[in-house]
């Protein structure tokens, strides 16, 4: 089991590559029109392309120690079972799963609520928003935000991830 894991991680962390490469790809061609277009639309693309990026990867970051905190909790539940319970019933017939009633889906909700609210507002998300908000200011305050050169800058990530998941299906 863990085999498989492990494996799986290795081919989404591949995936995770091979959707950072496409990211810059764009980012390369945004360059290249930036440059023909001016200087000021190169500081609004980068700023904004940058700011997203980091957005993205502080959340993956964040999920990340939010899934392996949960399959420590999963993996202690599953080594609970002492060597007692193993003398008093080897083969499980007696489960405790089975005397107890299921709850329902109210608390079931509110459980699920509570384990992604921890990676939702974590600390690195909020940090990659606020470099995203300094960054539009900075350029707000010197007058030099040119809106769509801006709004290209961060549409590469999600453009980034359609790419990626076209290329994937093929």
């Amino acid at each position: 089991m863990m085999l498989d894991i492990k494996i799986i991680s290795m081919m989404k962390m591949m995936k995770i590559r091979k959707q950072i490469i496409i990211y810059f790809i764009l980012d390369f061609i945004l360059i290249l029109f930036s440059l023909y277009k001016g200087t000021m639309w190169l500081l609004n693309t980068q700023i904004a392309f940058a700011s997203a990026l980091l957005i993205i990867l502080l959340s993956f970051l964040s999920y990340i120690k939010n899934i392996n905190k949960q399959v420590k909790v999963l993996a202690d539940k599953i080594d609970a079972r002492d060597y007692i319970d193993e003398l008093d019933d080897p083969y499980e017939l007696y489960n405790e799963s089975d005397t107890k009633e299921k709850p329902n889906k109210a608390k079931i909700s509110v459980k699920n609520l509570s384990k992604s609210r921890s990676a939702a507002f974590s600390l690195y998300r909020i940090l990659g928003y606020i470099v995203l908000i300094i960054g539009f200011l900075m350029l707000v305050k010197l007058k030099s935000i040119i809106i769509i050169a801006y709004i290209l800058g961060i549409s590469i990530i999600p453009l980034g991830t359609i790419l990626s998941s076209l290329t994937s299906k093929s």
